[in-house]
């Protein structure tokens, strides 16, 4: 079992900033999503942008049931967010 890396600790300061991705079907699924509303890797509305950097990056989900867990992946490297961010999203 690896462990969890959390995206602060290993690359610094960051903002959330909100960028809507295109949803599909007649379910307007995110991609990513299953038609159950679950999946291992679904695209959310909000991108990551670490301090000094320009490029931003999208924020995924795991979700399964009622619970869901939100990453980054950079250089092929999973990066977790702490759950208290989330809620610190900027509409610019």
């Amino acid at each position: 079992m690896s462990q969890i890396t959390y995206a602060d600790e290993a690359i610094g300061e960051y903002t959330l900033h909100r960028r809507p991705v295109p949803k599909r079907g007649m379910l307007q699924l995110a991609p990513g999503q299953g038609a159950d509303g679950y999946g291992h890797k679904i695209s959310t509305d909000i991108c990551l942008r670490f301090s000094g950097e320009k490029r931003e990056r999208r924020v995924y989900c795991c979700c399964f049931s009622n619970s869901g867990t939100c990453y980054i992946v950079v250089n092929g490297r999973t990066l977790y967010l702490k759950t208290h961010f989330q809620d610190e999203v900027l509409d610019d």
